[in-house]
């Protein structure tokens, strides 16, 4: 993975922006910053970006040339969309507001001066947040993933593959498992009038096996590391928020509670933690059932 620090943000174009303006999804572009496929870089807030000329470079056209989108806005979204819940009793802060705020995923409340800054950095990345869930859940759950009508995938840069299954929707494009007599490969195919493919062809090997069993194991564990790299990226968005407008709220705080909960939807601990709630419940009406037939 090539990252550049020395590129202004005038000469770079956020991985949000910079998929859009390609027609593809963020994973896609994040899993070739990995792959060492495109350069990127790393910009002052701690965001990944693609530099205008590696932008050129992969659409084969002008910056201008090309649709980008202007700012994200924030998206409003209810405190219960957020998992945001109000109690009553909380410590009292300086300037007599009590914390009475808890968000997921951590131990500490927050007041509502400090709780306008979670909304407002939450809802712009709330979008990506939720098509992380959606990716990991793919993953983990394979008989979730839409088919693709895909019989046969033939272009001139890789030939002719047979489509075996689908291994997951990105929705500007799909991850298939292909074979071609007895090599298997992983393959993206994307949507034809995108300007990624446009330039790239529609169809690209992400990688390739003599096992179909070994290709998709492989392209799982490299999957969740770009979701692991995607969350990552959605803190440091979530950082240039909160530290741009609400640095005299306790902004650390914000950041480490959004940033705890961007890792756990994408490690095993939530659903880990959510299986021994369900068991916990279980055994507690299990013992309850007990006490009342005594």
């Amino acid at each position: 993975m090539e990252i550049k620090n020395d590129v202004s943000e005038s000469d770079a174009l956020t991985i949000s922006k910079g998929a859009s303006a390609l027609g593809i999804h963020e994973f896609s572009l994040l899993s070739r910053i990995q792959a060492g496929d495109i350069t990127a870089a790393r910009l002052g807030s701690g965001e990944m970006a693609i530099p205008t000329s590696e932008m050129e470079r992969l659409s084969k056209l002008s910056i201008h040339s090309l649709a980008i989108p202007p700012d994200k806005s924030e998206t409003v979204l209810s405190d219960s969309q957020l998992g945001i819940k109000q109690g009553w009793g909380g410590l009292k802060r300086q300037g007599g507001e009590t914390a009475d705020y808890s968000v997921p995923g951590y131990p500490f409340r927050f007041t509502e001066s400090e709780i306008k800054g979670y909304r407002a950095a939450f809802g712009v990345i709330a979008n990506e947040f939720q098509s992380l869930a959606e990716l990991k859940k793919q993953l983990e759950k394979p008989a979730t993933v839409v088919q693709s009508p895909e019989k046969e995938i033939c272009t001139s840069q890789i030939g002719v593959w047979q489509v075996r299954s689908t291994l997951l929707n990105l929705g500007p494009s799909d991850i298939l498992l292909c074979q071609k007599q007895n090599d298997f490969a992983v393959i993206e195919k994307f949507r034809d009038n995108v300007p990624y493919a446009k330039a790239n062809g529609n169809a690209e090997i992400l990688l390739e096996r003599n096992d179909p069993r070994e290709a998709a194991a492989a392209f799982n564990a490299n999957a969740k590391h770009t979701l692991e790299f995607m969350a990552s990226n959605q803190v440091a968005t979530a950082q240039r928020v909160v530290w741009g407008e609400f640095q005299e709220h306790r902004p650390a705080r914000l950041v480490a509670a959004i940033s705890e909960r961007c890792r756990l939807a994408v490690s095993d601990e939530e659903r880990i933690s959510q299986r021994q709630s369900v068991e916990h419940s279980n055994s507690n009406k299990q013992g309850h059932n007990r006490g009342m037939s005594i």
